[in-house]
C-alpha cells in the first residue's frame, strides 16, 4: 500500500492558496477524477497511480509558474510603457526638442494630418527640424543622406500611437493605413493644416510680499513655440548662461550684460509673443492667498483672451494650452476647478470657438518659456515688493520692464473686490 487518495489530496492542498485559480481548479478536478475512478474515499493507491497524479500535478504547477511569469512580464511592460509615456508628455510640455520621439509627438499634436500619413509627417519633420537641408523646390542628392530616415520617423510615430495611445490616427486610417497613403498624394502637395493653439506659460510670486503677482508668456501659435524656444536655446549655448537655469532670484551682479542680450533675443521674436502681468495688493482684499492666486490666473486667461481677440491678433477657433511652473502651490484639484470655471467663461463668451484644452504643470528646469515667465514675475516682484535701498536687482527689474514695455495700468477685477495692476 502506497497511500490513500485522501492523504495525497492533503499534500497539494497545503500549497493551493499560492497558485492561480485556474491551476487550483485543474488540480481539484484531477483529484476528483481519481476519487471517482477508485469509487471510495479511502481507496488504496498503487505507486503507478501516485506517480501519474504526481506527474500531472507537476505539469500543472509548471504551467502555473509559466503563466505567472508571463503575467509579470506583461505588467512590467505596461509599467515601462506608462513611465515612457509620462516622460514623453513631460518633455513635450517642457518644449524639450532634444529627442526624435519628442519632435514627432510635437508634430502629431500640432498637425492632425500627420497622424494619418507618414508622408505628411516626414515632410513636416524635414521642413521644420532640418530646414537647412530640406527644400520643397528640390533637394541636393548629397543632402538626402543627411535627412532623418523615414523608417526612424515611422517607428517613432508607431510607438507613440500604438504603444502610448497618444495622438492617434482616425479609426479608418488605422485599419487601412498602407492603402490610405496612396490616396493622400494630392493632400500632401497642399498646405498641411495645423491646430490653432495659443500656448501660455505662467508663473506666480509675491505670496510673502505686499503684492501677489502672476506673469504669463502667450505664444500665439503652436509653431512659434518651437521657433522661440530654438532662438533662446541657440543664444544660450553661446552665452555665459549656457549651464544656468534662468531665474530672477538667481541673477548676480555680473548678469546685467547677458540679461540685456537675452532680452534682445526675446525682442527679436516679439511678433510671436504677448506678455500678461497682473498683480494685486493683499491688504486690499480679505481673500486667502490661494484664492487670490487662482483669481489672478483666471483673470489673466479670460481678459487676456478678450484682449487678443478684440485686437485682432488672434482669430477663432483656438485651443489654449496653459503650462504652469510645477514648483508653485496649486494642487491638481484646485487646477481642475479653475479649468472648469474658465471653460464656462470661454463657452459663454465665444461659444465653443475658444477652449482651454490643456492645463498642466511642468518643471522649469528645461522650459525656456517658463523661465521667461519667472523672469517677468521676478522683475515685478522686485519693483512692487522691495522697499530697501536700490541695488543691481532693481536695475535689472527696470531693464526687463522697460525693454519689453511692460508698464502696468490699474483696473478693477470683478469678484476680487480690489484694484489690480495689469499689463495685457
Amino acid at each position: 500500500m502506497v497511500g490513500s487518495l485522501r492523504g495525497l489530496a492533503r499534500k497539494p492542498l497545503a500549497k493551493l492558496t499560492s497558485w492561480s485559480p485556474e491551476t487550483q481548479l485543474a488540480l481539484l478536478e484531477l483529484l476528483d477524477d481519481c476519487f471517482m475512478k477508485k469509487n471510495i474515499d479511502d481507496a488504496v493507491l498503487t505507486s503507478t497511480d501516485e506517480g501519474i497524479i504526481q506527474s500531472k500535478t507537476d505539469a500543472l504547477i509548471s504551467e502555473d509558474e509559466r503563466i505567472k511569469e508571463k503575467h509579470k512580464l506583461k505588467i512590467k511592460k505596461i509599467n515601462r510603457l506608462e513611465r515612457e509615456k509620462k516622460h514623453l508628455l513631460s518633455l513635450l510640455a517642457s518644449n524639450n526638442f532634444s529627442t526624435l520621439k519628442t519632435k514627432i509627438a510635437w508634430l502629431l499634436n500640432l498637425y492632425p494630418q500627420a497622424r494619418n500619413s507618414d508622408v505628411v509627417l516626414a515632410l513636416k519633420y524635414w521642413e521644420i527640424f532640418q530646414p537647412d537641408i530640406y527644400s520643397a523646390k528640390g533637394i541636393l542628392p548629397q543632402n538626402l543622406f543627411k535627412l532623418e530616415r523615414l523608417h526612424y520617423i515611422v517607428r517613432a510615430r508607431a510607438k507613440i500611437q500604438n504603444q502610448y495611445g497618444l495622438f492617434n490616427a482616425e479609426e479608418k486610417i488605422r485599419r487601412h493605413r498602407k492603402r490610405r497613403e496612396e490616396t493622400m498624394h494630392d493632400a500632401v502637395l497642399e498646405d498641411v493644416i495645423h491646430r490653432n493653439i495659443i500656448s501660455i506659460f505662467a508663473d506666480e510670486t509675491g505670496k510673502n510680499g505686499d503684492f501677489v503677482i502672476v506673469a504669463a508668456v502667450w505664444v500665439l501659435s503652436g509653431y512659434s513655440v518651437f521657433k522661440v524656444t530654438q532662438a533662446i536655446d541657440l543664444w544660450k549655448k553661446q552665452s555665459p548662461w549656457v549651464k544656468q537655469e534662468i531665474h530672477f532670484s538667481s541673477l548676480s551682479n555680473n548678469d546685467l550684460p547677458p540679461l540685456k542680450d537675452y532680452l534682445n533675443v526675446i525682442q527679436e521674436n516679439r511678433e510671436f509673443l504677448s506678455f500678461k502681468i497682473i498683480a494685486i495688493e493683499k491688504s486690499k482684499t480679505n481673500r486667502k492667498i490661494e484664492d487670490i492666486v487662482i483669481r489672478l490666473y483666471e483673470h489673466m486667461l479670460v481678459h487676456g483672451a478678450q484682449h487678443e481677440v478684440s485686437s485682432g491678433r488672434v482669430d477663432l477657433p483656438r485651443d489654449i494650452e496653459l503650462t504652469i511652473d510645477e514648483a508653485q502651490s496649486l494642487d491638481g484639484f484646485t487646477l481642475s476647478e479653475m479649468k472648469e470655471r474658465v471653460t464656462a467663461r470661454f463657452r459663454s463668451n465665444y461659444d465653443r470657438k475658444l477652449i482651454l484644452s490643456t492645463l498642466q504643470t511642468v518643471s522649469s528646469k528645461k522650459n525656456h518659456l517658463i523661465q521667461l515667465a519667472d523672469l517677468l514675475a521676478g522683475a515685478f516682484n522686485r519693483r512692487l515688493n522691495h522697499h530697501g535701498d536700490r541695488k543691481i536687482k532693481d536695475a535689472m527689474a527696470d531693464t526687463i520692464i522697460k525693454t519689453l514695455e511692460l508698464e502696468p495700468d490699474k483696473s478693477r477685477i470683478p469678484g476680487l473686490d480690489a484694484t489690480a495692476l495689469i499689463h495685457l
